[in-house]
């Protein structure tokens, strides 16, 4: 008999997409009801209300909330390292002093990837106070802001990056490039779903990393293409570019529970620069150390 387990996200990078189509999931007895998150907030406020029972989403999301005392937030799955984000600019912004003054446009600013968007602009000169945050939500409505003209800039995940791209927006800086540690898909639950579905959260784990590492074996390519392809009901041209996109973004793959804690914690320290709190017992290694035993990983 098949579960259905209910997942919110922000995006469906090549791992989620085989998992649901090249039957990992279905290996396992799991099947998938997606939806697409419009922020950290209500993604997360959600998951907390029961709405959902797995979420993937950015690692500070859920550090943030359990500073706030949601203490039933935790995450129990990293893919790989490598967050995917690109700082996408207007056509008429050359380089970073244009962008003083300005509206960048963030999920929320205390949370997500605003810290990463914030580090960056002060590596390059500008400090908190220079421009203008505004908070528009998840990657599609940072792309329809730069659209509309309301942010001269904001940080967009590979699978909007090609429709900027097209649209004429650039890139001013890759992520890859100053925060390479950085955990990349990244799941989280809470522990009151968990304890009672400990198999479903093991079952969801191992599948997610299986599926990841097919994905990421270069003798799959061509399937990967056809499988992105069909997930995103896209042709198959579109999705070789989606595909080398998210590949690019990748700095590199997780095979150990050490390896999740070091990406987790250049996530926590940058959250605790800009706070001035160092966020702990954010990451509960259970299931993926069930997970990657069960593949003939060591775990540890």
């Amino acid at each position: 008999m098949t579960r259905t387990l209910r997942l919110t996200t922000f995006s469906r990078p090549s791992a989620l997409l085989a998992a649901q189509y090249r039957g990992y999931l279905e290996e396992v007895g799991l099947a998938l009801d997606v939806e697409d998150a419009r922020g950290s907030r209500p993604q997360l406020e959600g998951m907390l209300a029961g709405r959902w029972d797995l979420a993937h989403t950015n690692a500070d999301n859920v550090m943030k909330f359990r500073a706030f005392g949601h203490t039933d937030l935790f995450i129990f799955l990293v893919i790989d390292r490598g967050m995917g984000q690109k700082l996408i600019v207007q056509p008429h912004i050359k380089d970073w002093e244009d962008l003083r003054g300005g509206p960048v446009g963030v999920d929320a600013p205390d949370s997500g990837y605003a810290f990463v968007l914030y580090e960056l602009l002060r590596r390059h000169g500008l400090e908190q106070g220079d421009y203008e945050v505004v908070p528009l939500g998840a990657t599609v409505y940072r792309l329809h802001g730069l659209q509309r003209g309301e942010i001269n800039a904001g940080l967009l995940s590979h699978h909007h990056e090609a429709t900027a791209l097209q649209d004429g927006f650039h890139i001013l800086a890759d992520t890859r490039d100053h925060f390479a540690r950085h955990a990349g898909v990244t799941a989280a639950a809470t522990y009151s779903w968990a304890e009672l579905n400990q198999d479903a959260l093991y079952k969801y784990a191992s599948a997610l990393y299986a599926a990841a590492r097919w994905t990421q074996d270069p003798a799959n390519h061509d399937e990967v293409v056809k499988v992105v392809a069909e997930g995103r009901g896209i042709d198959e041209y579109q999705a070789e570019r989606v595909l080398e996109i998210e590949k690019s973004s990748r700095t590199g793959t997780i095979s150990s529970i050490e390896e999740v804690e070091d990406s987790l914690a250049a996530s926590a320290a940058l959250r605790a620069e800009y706070t001035g709190t160092q966020p702990t017992d954010y990451f509960d290694p259970r299931a993926m150390s069930k997970a990657l035993a069960a593949l003939g990983h060591d775990a540890s």
